[in-house]
């Protein structure tokens, strides 16, 4: 059957939906840089994560294209279409901006929330012209946007009754829609063009001249690919998911839907092992997959966050199941594969979820359109409290950032940093704090010795390392070690230890009054002190060479 074209006042609507969404996602972070009481780096959730997609953006905008781990000690092989989409805009800006001039990370920072905000619409849009593809009505279409947009799961009852556990929807945004249109534009990007290949290749289905299609499906899942490596693999089941579900339905191969499918994914698998050879062959970029280790949380927590769109979306399947159009076959086949996939032998289980909201979404909109209207109203707040949940967060924090997580560098420490930025040798190694360490990258063009978990390589024996070492509890051949090769044995380092941080997170975990061993035994030079009365003292040392 030949779908409806959206209208313009439907593409009106969806443009005045997108807008007012992302302008509700702009308030709290309006709010947080209103306050004065402390600076606000940007993020109210995922905190390392944004720290480090700025340190990614500052790689590009000293010129570099070339993805490096700037979060460990450890020499390594540059890898090019490594998180393109933050290293490009970065770029850009950069021809504008020298890289130890401190306006850049604030130029930086409102870069990635114009990102968000265009590739948030864009998702959203996106994933209507996806919906459209399978309801014919313009009111089922919106509300299947609306419930793919805000929907979630039960996350007060999930909290009420498993008092020990997170609902899956305030930290997996793989899973939902919110997360991702709150702080994360290259998944944003990523779904879109997930979704846009699909919808290419769903047109192709049913045209004689269906290469241009093809094509344009595969151009799409690229875009995918470079922004998240990942994603490809699951649009590989995805598809594969479609295609079984096909020939149980209708009992015979489907070579049409194989045909096409084959040429647009083919097109994408140059990339895919090229990927795949990088984080591999590359021990550096090996070990840091290793270490992204996100497993599934339990099947009953997958139930908080999916049951009542589940039933739903069942209910709906369960009343078209005999006259159920082949274009369903792929909401079912990537339903039907998505449990399976989640509990597969991996170490990133639950981002096997990828945007299978959407098809959910696109289920339970046709059985709540039947619904009464006050059972259906009941349904959208049940299903919108997650959303209004973070929001509420959000607005928590960028009412009281003292009272947030640790959303910013201390002003000290942002003093500090600036004057690193100017004065610092670029690229090398300086060791500080994990706080500390996440969040110096985004500000100056030095490798820490640890600040991101998956990102530093050895990260389980670099933290006992450093905490030693501020407690002053390693030996002095210890630090002197430590000083001359401040990465694994088994690497060769970039450089040896150059700059010690120590403000009041160091000061924290060193725990005494005395000088540590390190400032004797290193011999360092003191070459930068400042003091804030509110915030305390930021020292920068430096060790010229480590003596003997």
């Amino acid at each position: 059957m030949t779908q409806p074209r959206i209208s313009r006042t439907e593409w009106r609507w969806v443009a005045v939906f997108a807008g007012l969404v992302m302008l509700v996602t702009c308030i709290p972070y309006w709010l947080a840089w209103g306050q004065n009481s402390r600076p606000f780096s940007g993020f109210f959730f995922g905190i390392e994560d944004g720290h480090s997609y700025l340190g990614k953006m500052r790689l590009g905008a000293r010129g570099e294209l070339d993805f490096t781990l700037f979060y460990t000690p450890e020499a390594h092989e540059a890898e090019p279409l490594v998180f393109l989409p933050y290293i490009l805009p970065g770029w850009i800006v950069g021809r504008f901006f020298d890289s130890s001039d401190p306006a850049l990370t604030p130029t930086l920072i409102g870069v990635f929330h114009l990102m968000r905000i265009l590739f948030g619409a864009l998702m959203i849009a996106v994933i209507y012209a996806f919906a459209a593809r399978f309801l014919d009505h313009v009111n089922q279409r919106r509300l299947a946007l609306v419930v793919a947009v805000f929907g979630g799961g039960l996350p007060l009852l999930q909290l009420a009754l498993l008092r020990d556990t997170t609902p899956l929807e305030m930290y997996t945004p793989e899973a939902f829609s919110w997360l991702i249109l709150l702080g994360i534009p290259h998944l944003a990007l990523a779904r879109s063009a997930l979704l846009g290949g699909l919808l290419f290749l769903i047109d192709a289905q049913n045209q004689e001249r269906w290469i241009g299609r093809a094509l344009l499906a595969a151009l799409c899942w690229i875009v995918t690919g470079l922004a998240v490596p990942f994603y490809l693999a699951i649009l590989y089941c995805i598809v594969g998911a479609w295609g079984l579900a096909s020939l149980v339905r209708t009992r015979r191969f489907p070579s049409v839907l194989f045909v096409r499918a084959f040429v647009a994914c083919g097109l994408t698998l140059p990339l895919f092992f090229y990927y795949a050879v990088a984080f591999t062959q590359n021990q550096a970029f090996a070990i840091w997959s290793a270490q992204n280790n996100l497993p599934s949380p339990s099947l009953l927590e997958y139930l908080f966050a999916y049951g009542l769109l589940g039933v739903l979306a069942f209910v709906a399947f369960f009343r078209l199941r005999r006259e159920m159009e082949p274009r369903f076959m792929l909401l079912v086949g990537w339903l039907a594969a998505v449990p399976f996939l989640v509990y597969l032998p991996i170490n990133v289980q639950r981002r096997m979820s990828e945007a299978v909201l959407i098809p959910l979404a696109i289920l339970a909109a046709l059985t709540l359109e039947r619904l009464r209207r006050g059972l259906r109203i009941t349904a959208f707040i049940v299903l919108c409290s997650s959303s209004g949940l973070l929001l509420a967060f959000a607005f928590l924090f960028a009412d009281d950032p003292q009272g947030a997580p640790p959303v910013s560098p201390l002003s000290v420490e942002l003093d500090a940093f600036n004057w690193l930025s100017a004065n610092a040798e670029p690229g090398a190694v300086i060791m500080t704090a994990v706080d500390t360490g996440n969040a110096l990258p985004a500000y100056v063009d030095l490798r820490v010795f640890m600040g991101h978990g998956p990102e530093t390589l050895f990260w389980p024996e670099k933290t006992s390392l450093l905490e030693a070492f501020y407690r002053s509890t390693l030996s002095d051949e210890e630090i002197l070690e430590l000083a001359r090769h401040p990465c694994a044995a088994e690497f060769e380092c970039v450089g040896p230890l150059r700059y010690v941080f120590y403000g009041p997170a160091e000061q924290r975990l060193a725990g005494r009054a005395t000088p540590p061993r390190w400032m004797e035994r290193l011999d360092a030079t003191l070459i930068y002190s400042a003091v804030d009365i509110l915030d305390g003292r930021v020292q920068i040392y430096e060790i010229s060479a480590p003596p003997g």
